[in-house]
């Protein structure tokens, strides 16, 4: 019986999210391990809850109706625990966050505001660095992660994707061969970021075919928007989040390059010291965090 209670918790995650990756990431659980549940449910009620291709996953009918009951018991889930959360918090007169630069004019800025607000006496360091910090040296309780996370003792749960798009200006397009295939971006000139692979992974919007490039940059920065401000000065590709260039593209300043592909998401992870006890202050903002941002996923 309580396992069926965690598995119905789990299909309601999945189901959130339409993806047993990202409902895996948003749970703090591998994706296996979701998988292994989700199949142990659907063996348990002898019904398939969802209908899966390459692409994506949608309800079955017999899904659709257990979901609304699974839906009441994450609810009850997650209020319940953030509740017990927000009575027992340890108070905390300093608290130390590490957040990309890139994330200055984003949602996050607003949630640690508000959070901020909430908890009168606290007093925030916020560091804005692209460039990952490190917490040990630097006495950081949360930092901020685009992308990959090494294997390491810290404690780590998925926040949002990042979206992100392939872009230059008409007139450096103009320089070059007409642009058909992503294979044909490789010899192109990119601004490379020094704190990421050089690497992308996209997927064709209507065949689903997917290609992963590599690529050498002609310059590099450690900074996002300077790699951007640097590709609508003609210097080459980039691929910054699809939040910075929508007034640019609005005035067609700058184009998105095979608008056809779609760029793989990055992940945003909030990382902190495994030491931090789960009532702290900074379980506290992650928390909010994290709902600011999937509260809004129907």
């Amino acid at each position: 019986m309580i396992e069926d209670i965690r598995y119905l918790i789990i299909f309601a995650k999945i189901a959130e999210f339409g993806s047993i990756s990202k409902g895996a990431k948003a749970l703090g659980l591998s994706t296996t391990t979701v998988s292994m549940h989700l199949a142990k449910l659907e063996k348990n009620l002898e019904c398939a809850l969802f209908y899966r291709n390459t692409r994506k996953m949608t309800l079955t009918h017999d899904g659709q109706k257990l979901l609304d009951t699974a839906k009441v018991m994450l609810e009850t889930y997650e209020s319940g625990l953030s509740d017990f959360k927000q009575r027992s918090i340890i108070r905390k007169t300093q608290l130390h966050i590490s957040i990309p630069a890139v994330f200055i004019h984003n949602e996050l800025m607003r949630c640690i505001t508000t959070f901020c607000e909430a908890y009168q006496g606290l007093t925030v360091h916020i560091t804005c660095d692209d460039s990952r910090t490190d917490l040990i040296a630097e006495n950081v309780d949360i930092a901020v992660r685009i992308g990959e996370l090494p294997d390491s003792s810290f404690k780590a749960r998925y926040l949002f994707p990042l979206a992100r798009s392939i872009v230059a200006t008409p007139d450096f397009l103009s320089q070059q061969q007409p642009i058909t295939h992503p294979k044909e971006l490789i010899n192109m000139k990119w601004i490379g970021l020094s704190m990421r692979k050089n690497k992308r992974i996209l997927r064709h919007q209507h065949t689903g075919e997917q290609v992963e490039i590599s690529y050498q940059p002609h310059i590099y920065v450690n900074n996002i928007e300077a790699a951007y401000r640097l590709a609508k000065l003609n210097a080459g590709l980039a691929a910054p989040p699809d939040e910075l260039i929508q007034a640019d593209l609005a005035q067609q300043n700058i184009v998105k390059v095979l608008p056809n592909w779609t760029l793989e998401p990055l992940s945003v992870y909030a990382v902190w010291p495994a030491n931090i006890p789960i009532n702290s202050i900074a379980h506290a903002l992650i928390e909010r965090i994290y709902q600011s941002f999937n509260s809004k996923i129907v």
